[in-house]
């Protein structure tokens, strides 16, 4: 079974949604997205419906499954686009949290905007001394009558800079660790919030930023959730953050051999193509090899997903292997376009770069791998 027949009809429909979206609408305005994303970006996404898929049709949006967002990823990764972009469209998996934790009255306020592509999210959970320890997080949010103060900062967050809505982790006590947090639903406008874009390696149009917090003040009933129910609100999201990040490698693994195939193919050196040489035949092979387990594995992780047995062991092993893969195949692909894959004017040199961070963001494959040795301590623990 072939992993469009495992997504199902329905998804497939999404994907030739977005594939049209990006061909049509975003790959003819990679050179003014340079800078950043614009309205009419945001604004062609929502009218193309690839803004809140996941909102229920009663409350405005289209209800469809969640793999959706895996299904446009996995096509984000696959367009030149993605390269630029980044994991902007990506803000979808921040709707999650609304979708299970927010009250009826957040909903009716944020749910339409999210929809017609007026409210760009943000997830402010990263701190310069926290990323894979989320627990360790420094900001504070001090109950003060009616409100919350909010005083610390965030870094490397997608969308941080343009973004209208945060969903800001802080620490409602400081006494206890992941416990102790809770999470809020900031306007990005509310006063005392400053931000600064943060230039990146890759995704040029990706809006990366810091957000600084200096005693801001939420109103109660912005958080979302009870008080120290931040954390485990991520525990239901985060597998299927990380499988759409492993679709979108997917996707991107997939482009970035086809692309080169043909061009071993067509380039011709010492009077004989590319292709014609063991090398290059090694090289392809190993590739299509490491792509074929790939997607071996994403058809395991959804069949899992769907059936709610997708194991913290499993999500960590999709993660370690899916980004790693896509860089092992990236590497390779630049190798054989040679001096011109090192130009940044060319999609595979962009591809490439791109391909860098996905084995970091999301829980960094280090961070996988001892997650996956916990479980080795425990002589009972039956692990394969």
């Amino acid at each position: 079974m072939d992993l469009e027949s495992m997504y199902g009809e329905e998804l497939e429909m999404v994907r030739e949604t977005a594939r049209a979206f990006l061909r049509r609408r975003v790959e003819p305005r990679l050179s003014e997205l340079e800078n950043g994303t614009d309205e009419r970006f945001w604004h062609d996404a929502a009218e193309a419906g690839l803004l809140g898929v996941a909102i229920p049709e009663d409350e405005g949006g289209a209800g469809a499954d969640p793999l959706a967002l895996c299904v446009i990823s996995e096509e984000l990764g696959r367009s030149p686009a993605g390269a630029t972009l980044g994991s902007c469209l990506n803000a979808d998996m921040c709707t999650m949290f609304l979708i299970a934790n927010g009250a009826d009255a957040q909903k009716q306020a944020w749910f339409p905007g999210i929809v017609s592509g007026d409210v760009i999210q943000c997830m402010a959970l990263t701190e310069a001394e926290s990323g894979s320890d989320a627990a360790s997080i420094r900001t504070t949010a001090k109950r003060d009558g009616d409100h919350y103060v909010i005083n610390g900062a965030k870094t490397f967050i997608s969308n941080g800079f343009k973004s209208h809505l945060m969903y800001v982790l802080a620490k409602t006590d400081t006494s206890k660790r992941g416990r102790g947090m809770s999470m809020f639903l900031v306007p990005a406008d509310s006063p005392q919030i400053t931000r600064r874009l943060i230039p990146t390696m890759g995704f040029p149009a990706g809006d990366t930023s810091e957000i600084f917090f200096d005693d801001v003040r939420v109103p109660v009933e912005n958080r979302l959730g009870e008080e120290g129910e931040g954390m485990k609100m991520f525990l239901p999201v985060i597998a299927l953050d990380r499988l759409q990040i492993c679709a979108r490698s997917l996707g991107a693994a997939e482009a970035a051999f086809r692309m080169t195939l043909e061009h071993t193919r067509n380039r011709k050196i010492f009077d004989q193509r590319l292709v014609d040489f063991q090398n290059t035949q090694f090289v392809l092979a190993d590739m299509e090899t490491d792509i074929s387990l790939g997607r071996a594995l994403m058809r395991d992780a959804i069949s899992k997903f769907r059936a709610g047995t997708l194991s913290d062991a499993d999500s960590s092993i999709l993660k370690i292997f899916m980004p790693e893969m896509e860089f092992r195949v990236l590497d390779k692909c630049v190798q054989l376009w040679g001096g011109a894959g090192w130009m940044d004017e060319m999609t595979i040199s962009r591809m490439f770069t791109a391909a860098r961070v996905q084995r970091i963001y999301a829980g960094a494959t280090e961070l996988q791998k001892a997650l996956l040795a916990r479980r080795y301590m425990n002589a009972d623990l039956e692990i394969i």
